[in-house]
């Protein structure tokens, strides 16, 4: 009898259970009623849901009615004149659903006072202690109704776990069709399955085992998943913190430099400050001369004026008077000469006085002003290089004396590729926080790109009109191209995939590009031999070609290189030289040496970060290393560091980027020395 009643109990606590899930849970949220209220179509909700519902649906706002989010019946609102949450609040709910609610309270805070009693006895009268748990029927047992438990056709198949775990043992999944424990896994089918499901559907399956029987591969795949997972979770939060702490690093540096640029204005300032100072008082100085000098001469004229008033109102007196006496002592003092010598006086007065103006003659040049007058520059000084294929951070900065050493080698064939990869140019950006390398390949008349995103190495290729030659970059996100033998430069986004965004057609072919802003380039022509200065829409502003000395030192420029304080960089494979000239047409310096050091063919150049110049001698295997004056210092590279044929260089955070083309890969050398 005992039995039949906890058997009773049990099937009480699931319907108890059940009605709680389907009956009393928001269909909003999916949990269970939190200050409920229903509508006129019998549906009840969470006053806090059925608000936030509300707030998204403004034509029901207008419509001051609240439709129902299960069946779309509108509820008229109790006091539409009032805020939404008003409208709610005044919605109660129904009395059943109340009573509902209020008799599972009473149940789960008797529940809290005896969760450690065994509640089948409890329901008899009777206090035991639980030993036990049963996850089907959510009750504890103590020993005696775990014996009942197992012994009854209805609960012995029940899970039963350890009250005193900290975790519960999962409940075992019931087959939906044959409502059997589903102790068995078909391999092939990839899929749990019951006995009876063995027998009906997979009994021509080869690998059908029990569940218990492959526990421990499961439990050894999971537990790998899960170290896998967790290191990928502290990579990447690692990774994040390392973002965070760099963006805090960033907004300090800009609040250091902000405050240095401030400093440089005002210095700059106070230094035309004080030569406007200068030159006012030498003005009023020489001014105050002028000035007094006319004020002395004033003064005695104005005395000379009184004096000729004088003899004008005596004369005029005489001849009125008509006195034969005074007229003839006024004739006397007049033919003496007394009257002209005063009136002579005038003239040495007005004769005297030089008719002096000041002007001023300014000393600075408008031309050069924009280049001349500067208060500084902002340069990267990369110290912290990441490397992404390593996902280690490498310290130091480039030192003329290390000795590179190859870091990796990216080959740049890939599929679609018609003939064998022949790259001329590279270049390097940062799309994203990755870096991406962009190559022009010249026998697969393409541009590429190769980078590393989610983890995952990935390329692009983008199909040009004719053999590409040049790469520079413009911006973070964009590159300009030019060809050997096509009158065109193309500006391309980087993504990093490669997307063509213009074409410039040229009435001239340029071999080499280089950028001199975001929005200004100069390109290199070999008829007529010359560097253009252009705007990215192919406007030519200026053409170097004669310089001031008379004569044209640019052959055939076969690349070129921005410098930091805006002069250009050219390697002439002509002349077998490398010159630095300005946009003005002046030159800066000229290295064409002679002897075991003579240049043949220099192509690919590019700077340091400490502004020295590095020259790929192609024929010859080597990387030469200039000053920022074009003095020789060291071959930086050459074939006994397994390099051949270099073409295109590029320098970037304390790595070499040297184009094979004969090899068809960039060789990426460290040149840095660690901290």
């Amino acid at each position: 009898m005992n039995g039949l009643v906890i058997y009773f109990k049990m099937a009480a606590a699931r319907k108890l259970e059940s009605l709680n899930e389907n009956f009393l849970t928001c269909s909003i949220c999916t949990e269970g009623y939190k200050d409920p209220c229903t509508l006129t179509c019998g549906h009840t909700l969470c006053k806090d849901c059925l608000g936030e519902f509300l707030k998204t649906r403004q034509d029901t706002i207008r419509a001051k009615s609240i439709p129902c989010p299960y069946c779309r019946q509108v509820t008229q609102a109790p006091q539409p004149d009032r805020p939404v949450e008003e409208w709610v609040k005044q919605i109660k709910p129904s009395f059943l659903i109340q009573g509902l609610l209020d008799t599972l309270a009473c149940r789960g805070n008797t529940d809290h006072d005896t969760e450690n009693r065994c509640h089948p006895c409890q329901d008899l009268g009777e206090s035991h202690p639980a030993k036990s748990y049963c996850q089907d029927c959510d009750v504890p047992l103590c020993e005696r109704c775990v014996k009942m438990h197992a012994s009854l056709p209805g609960t012995s198949n029940h899970v039963i776990g350890d009250l005193g775990r900290a975790v519960k043992v999962t409940r075992r999944q019931m087959c939906t069709e044959h409502n059997e424990v589903m102790d068995f896994c078909c391999r092939d089918c990839n899929k749990a399955i019951c006995h009876k499901c063995c027998v009906i559907y997979h009994r021509k399956c080869d690998s059908v085992v029990t569940i218990q029987s492959i526990m421990s591969e499961m439990r050894s795949v999971l537990t790998r998943n899960k170290g896998l997972i967790t290191k990928s979770f502290h990579d990447m939060d690692r990774s994040l913190q390392r973002h965070k702490s760099q963006i805090d690093a960033i907004s300090h540096n800009k609040d250091e430099i902000k405050s240095q640029i401030r400093q440089a204005s005002q210095k700059s300032m106070d230094v035309i400050k004080e030569k406007e100072k200068q030159l006012l008082e030498e003005l009023n100085e020489m001014t105050e001369k002028q000035s007094g000098q006319l004020r002395g001469r004033i003064k005695s004229g104005e005395i000379d004026m009184q004096m000729y008033q004088q003899y004008i109102e005596y004369i005029t007196q005489v001849l009125k008077s008509g006195s034969e006496t005074d007229m003839f002592d006024v004739y006397q003092m007049c033919h003496s000469g007394a009257i002209k010598k005063a009136t002579d006086r005038d003239v040495t007065f007005t004769d005297s006085v030089p008719d002096s103006k000041l002007i001023f003659v300014s000393e600075i040049d408008e031309r050069k002003l924009h280049k001349d007058v500067q208060l500084g520059r902002i340069q990267q000084n990369v110290c912290n290089v990441m490397d992404t294929e390593l996902g280690k951070t490498q310290c130091g900065t480039f030192d003329v004396m290390c000795r590179p050493v190859l870091h990796k080698t990216v080959g740049i064939k890939v599929d679609g590729d018609r003939k064998q990869a022949c790259p001329s140019d590279v270049t390097v950006l940062v799309v994203d926080g990755e870096e991406t390398l962009l190559v022009t390949d010249y026998n697969n008349t393409c541009l590429k790109s190769f980078y590393t995103k989610n983890y995952k190495s990935g390329h692009s290729k983008l199909d040009l009109a004719s053999n590409p030659s040049s790469v520079t970059r413009l911006r973070d996100n964009q590159v300009a191209v030019s060809f050997w033998s096509h009158n065109e430069i193309v500006i391309v986004r980087v993504t990093p995939d490669l997307v063509l965004q213009s074409r410039v057609t040229k009435k001239k072919k340029y071999t080499c590009l280089t950028a001199l802003s975001p929005s200004t380039l100069a390109a290199g022509c070999w008829n007529p031999p010359c560097v253009d200065i252009l705007d990215v829409s192919g406007r030519v502003m200026r053409s170097v070609s004669t310089f001031n000395s008379g004569e044209n030192l640019i052959c055939k420029p076969s690349f070129l290189c921005a410098t930091d304080k805006g002069n250009i960089l050219v390697s002439d494979i002509d002349s077998d030289s490398v010159y630095c000239i300005t946009p003005e047409d002046d030159v800066v310096f000229t290295y064409t040496p002679t002897g075991e050091r003579r240049l043949s063919g220099p192509r690919g150049i590019t700077t340091t970060s400490t502004g020295h110049i590095l020259v790929a001698d192609t024929p010859a295997h080597r990387v030469i290393l200039l000053t920022p004056a074009g003095e020789f210092v060291r071959d930086l590279l050459t074939s006994q560091d397994g390099l051949q044929y270099p073409c295109g260089l590029m320098f970037c955070d304390c790595k070499l980027y040297v184009v094979e083309y004969n090899g068809g890969a960039v060789k990426v050398f460290n040149c840095s020395v660690p901290k």
